[in-house]
């Protein structure tokens, strides 16, 4: 028998030559290391072993009419989510005061972050079994319903649970659409098929808290959550009728097994236990200081559950290995690592931010609609610091120096909005907006880059999501959980800040209303505003003025929390490999030929 040694970044083999594909898949590598490969069956084999590993299939190829109406209807489920995110956030304070719940009021961001988290890497792990169509065209089922039961909600608990029931819906949607792209397009195609996925988050994030407030104002909180239902419709058909169901890519994990074996494989007391975890944390985060007191047996109980729960998922993980939901191997590399933390915090500062600033402004005054116009600054910030630091990356090749100043002028910015009083004039609050915009912006899209610094430059597009399918590209079974992960270290960043957040502000504003304040309201006027911004306007004006600072003050003292979250993310970016791209594309370029 004869041997041929192959240096290669890829390699795959005809289906049709079982034997030489016995050979050569072992010897699949993006290192360029020294495999054997058997040529005795087919000469040919040398060549058929450089073609590119894993292509996609041409027949699952979308070309044409058909690409762009499938992912039109993508985009708008996309459009969903990312308007979810944002639309809320100028209706929280009358509709928390609708209900008189304004200490409940961060249970309705964090639950659909909270399930988002739990079920996210569940998903990425079912979509390497199931066919990724009927797992979106469930998922968007879910959110829908989920939409639904917010729109009718009699209570601020059936509003919560419709909140988490959209969670899970969400937690799958953008991973299955990920996952279709990674089969259904090719990888010079995705950088503008991802751009249009960055104009709807562009566009999300600027139109989303004005039109919250149209619909708060002017006609009802509750359309905020109806919206949804005609877009999830159209997407829901439109991919039911044009797009092909396609099994999963082959993964050896799951060779010769059945469908019932695979799924008795998945990590389901694993996405379990991260919910337990998470959930016992937030709740005495919420509730700390707030409902019952820090020392109350409850809050430490549930502190303890957090502690016992957190060291089970850990064991848990480490005992599944390879099938574990994040498999520890990933966090062995220390860019891996500090990406991660640094995601975890930016996504922790700037949701705090996104949400807690409407409400300074409506403490002050303004309307629904006038807050939303009110933080442009910060969201149009954001799209300009991405874009400058993309121009810059793209120029020197260089992405670390962003990944380390960019929060650092985030953190800056969050210790001038520590210093906010009714008094501040708004000129130097959308200063402050611009600074921590520009900040967060120029980091966050880039804080996944340096995970792809072995791609050529034209695919190492400044998008993390970009970034994981040029990764994968080879390993295509590994996508889905890959881009699972990388979601859920911002959602769990995500959801703890805004408990955090809460916790802070709503333990300030206790403190700010007691006192003198306190005692001209009486006892159940002051609960009365402590449960809705709304009732300070219907105050005598020698009452109203003293509230109003109570408030603002403590949603000021809040944003401190920025400081040490983006100060933990800049110092975390240090740990992250500083390739420069244009020279290592030369070198895969070597490599690879």
């Amino acid at each position: 028998m004869s041997t041929e040694k192959i240096t290669r970044s890829k390699s795959s083999v005809n289906e049709k030559d079982p034997d030489a594909t016995a050979a050569v898949t072992p010897a699949m590598s993006t290192t360029g290391e020294v495999k054997e490969v058997n040529t005795d069956k087919d000469p040919s084999t040398l060549e058929k072993a450089e073609a590119p590993a894993n292509a996609p299939d041409e027949s699952d190829i979308l070309t044409g009419k058909r690409l762009w109406l499938i992912w039109s209807a993508f985009l708008l489920s996309v459009l969903l989510f990312a308007l979810d995110n944002t639309i809320v956030s100028t209706a929280l304070p009358k509709l928390a005061s609708h209900f008189n719940a304004l200490d409940q009021l961060t249970w309705i961001v964090s639950t659909y972050l909270l399930t988002q988290a739990g079920f996210i890497l569940i998903f990425g792990q079912i979509l390497t079994i199931v066919s990724t169509k009927y797992i979106y065209l469930t998922v968007i089922v879910l959110f829908e319903v989920g939409s639904l039961i917010c729109g009718v909600a009699p209570s601020m608990n059936v509003l919560i649970f419709g909140r988490a029931v959209a969670g899970v819906g969400a937690s799958g949607i953008f991973t299955s659409i990920l996952t279709v792209v990674s089969y259904a397009t090719k990888l010079e195609q995705r950088p503008l098929l991802f751009g249009t996925f960055g104009a709807v988050f562009t566009f999300a994030s600027v139109a989303g808290p004005p039109l919250g407030g149209v619909f708060t104002d002017k006609v009802s909180w509750r359309w905020c959550f109806y919206i949804n239902l005609p877009l999830g419709a159209i997407s829901t058909i439109a991919i039911a009728l044009l797009l092909p169901p396609r099994p999963p890519a082959p993964n050896k994990l799951y060779d010769g097994m059945t469908l019932g074996q695979k799924f008795r494989k998945l990590d389901f007391v694993g996405g379990f236990l991260s919910l337990a975890m998470i959930t016992l944390l937030l709740i005495p985060l919420q509730w700390g200081g707030n409902t019952r007191q820090w020392n109350d047996p409850v809050i430490i109980g549930l502190l303890a559950g957090f502690g016992a729960t957190l060291i089970l998922f850990l064991l848990w993980e480490w005992r599944m290995g390879d099938y574990a939901l994040t498999p520890f191997k990933m966090f062995k590399n220390p860019t891996q690592t500090g990406a991660s933390i640094e995601l975890f915090f930016i996504f922790f500062a700037f949701l705090t931010a996104v949400i807690y600033l409407p409400f300074l402004y409506q403490a002050k005054g303004r309307t629904a609609v006038q807050s939303g116009i009110d933080i442009f600054p910060l969201q149009i910030a954001a799209i300009t610091g991405t874009a400058v630091s993309s121009g810059a990356i793209r120029a020197t090749g260089r992405y670390k120096p962003w990944l380390i100043v960019g929060p650092w002028f985030a953190a800056i910015a969050g210790g001038l909005l520590f210093t906010v009083d009714v008094h501040t004039p708004n000129a130097k609050i959308i200063g402050y907006q611009i600074i921590f915009g520009f900040g967060t912006g120029s980091a966050f899209q880039n804080a996944g880059l340096n995970l792809v610094s072995s791609l050529p430059w034209h695919e190492a597009d400044n998008h993390i999501v970009i970034a994981i399918q040029a990764e994968f590209d080879d390993r295509p079974e590994l996508i889905p959980q890959a881009s699972a992960v990388a979601s859920f270290v911002q959602l769990v960043g995500g959801t703890l800040g805004i408990a955090i957040a809460g916790t802070i502000f709503a333990n300030q504003l206790v403190s700010n209303l007691a006192g003198p304040v306190g005692d001209a309201l009486g006892h159940e006027l002051e609960r009365a505003v402590r449960q809705s911004v709304t009732v300070i306007f219907s105050l005598p004006e020698q009452l109203r003025q003293p509230v109003v600072d109570a408030y603002v003050n403590a949603v000021a003292t809040m944003f401190i929390v920025i400081v040490p979250a983006m100060g933990i993310a800049g110092f975390a970016a240090f740990a992250i490999r500083d390739w420069n791209l244009k020279e290592r594309t030369k070198a895969v370029g070597g490599a690879a030929a």
